[in-house]
């Protein structure tokens, strides 16, 4: 079992609260060569900025030169054609062997995805974002010995003994810090550092939606959901660094290439990033709903929180969830409907309690 979790972040212990396993360790691809940590950190500005310099570079320099000058690199470039269409091929080459070396299996949904960032990097990362949000809410941290951290506390206790079979919970040293703010919002860092805003318990009608969300944030670390955007971002960013660059060569004036390079960055996240967000949005909340059903809370409730949420949202929320790192609330609490069934049955086989009231109504209109 894991030991006792989370106690004052205030004290020595800080970093190491709960025990972490050694056993039963398992992988789901073989040996991955570790990139740099500053790869996917900086990727995405520094890509944006070579492209910007190669590219207004060249078409500056290009437009210096002598008419026959041109004319001699023009032929040049006709006579080698052959060499550069092989570097060409051999870089794609190259991205492909990345790409299919760092593919892998997740051993919870059978998803397959593409991550070249380390557990251990990604802890990193998870680490320094924590030492940073609490030197940031020193003043309103909410004590242990205060009863809301002490409820919190014991959800979230509960999510990680009763998924403890899982190394992706048994092997991190996780953490809980309460936050005294009017956020409606919770998030947990890839190290395991918990973060929930006490705005969330004004927002939910029992503990049992308390749950519902922090099953969900969970699910993303236990999914690997930061590794897997971040590695997606930075292959993104080095797939889009020459057409980026030729697009500043081409265009004529600087006036005119930023607002190409806005548009096309525009459409690059509206067709290719948000879409995988939301995906990731939604292995989230189904994976959560399993996670909070073995920890034998009423995930009945949680659809009942998104249908809430869809009460509180901006017409044609819907429509626009396109333009959106997430669904529209309506959608992932029809979504959760959909799954309900057999998240209850997981609940049953985890020898939980049967639930003996009626299931709350599941609809906008309560």
């Amino acid at each position: 079992m894991i030991g006792g979790l989370i106690r004052s972040l205030s004290s020595s212990q800080r970093h190491k609260i709960l025990t972490i396993y050694q056993a039963n360790k398992f992988h789901t691809s073989g040996p991955r060569r570790k990139l740099p940590l500053i790869l996917f950190t900086l990727i995405k500005p520094l890509a944006k900025i070579t492209s910007y310099v190669l590219g207004r570079g060249t078409r500056k320099a290009w437009k210096k030169l002598p008419t026959t000058q041109q004319r001699t690199y023009l032929e040049m470039l006709n006579a080698n054609r052959g060499a550069f269409m092989c570097t060409g091929a051999f870089s794609l080459g190259g991205l492909y062997y990345l790409y299919e070396s760092h593919k892998q299996t997740c051993p919870i949904t059978g998803r397959q995805k593409f991550v070249a960032l380390t557990p251990d990097q990604a802890r990193r990362i998870g680490e320094a974002n924590f030492t940073e949000i609490v030197n940031d809410a020193q003043g309103i941290i909410v004590p242990e010995t205060d009863p809301v951290y002490t409820k919190i506390a014991k959800v979230a206790n509960g999510i990680l003994h009763a998924n403890s079979d899982l190394r992706q919970i048994y092997d991190k040293t996780w953490t809980l810090t309460v936050i005294d703010a009017p956020v409606m919002n919770a998030f947990v860092l890839p190290s395991g550092n918990i973060f929930v805003f006490t705005g969330l318990l004004e927002n939910c009608s029992n503990m049992d939606q308390v749950a519902a969300v922090l099953s969900h944030e969970i699910a993303h670390v236990v999914l690997g959901h930061v590794e897997e955007k971040l590695t997606r971002t930075s292959f993104l960013q080095m797939l889009l660094l020459v057409p980026m660059s030729l697009l500043w060569v081409l265009i004529p004036y600087d006036g005119i290439g930023f607002v190409t390079t806005w548009f096309f960055d525009s459409v690059a996240d509206i067709m290719l990033e948000l879409p995988f967000s939301r995906l990731m949005e939604v292995e989230a909340d189904e994976v959560g709903l399993v996670l909070a059903a073995k920890a034998c809370f009423d995930i009945r409730e949680a659809p009942k929180f998104w249908g809430r949420m869809a009460q509180e949202e901006e017409p044609l929320s819907e429509e626009l969830e396109f333009l959106s790192t997430h669904p529209a609330s309506q959608n992932r609490q029809d979504n959760l409907q959909e799954k309900m069934a057999s998240a209850l049955q997981i609940r049953q086989d985890c020898g939980c309690p049967p639930l003996d009231y009626p299931a709350p109504r599941s609809s906008h209109s309560e």
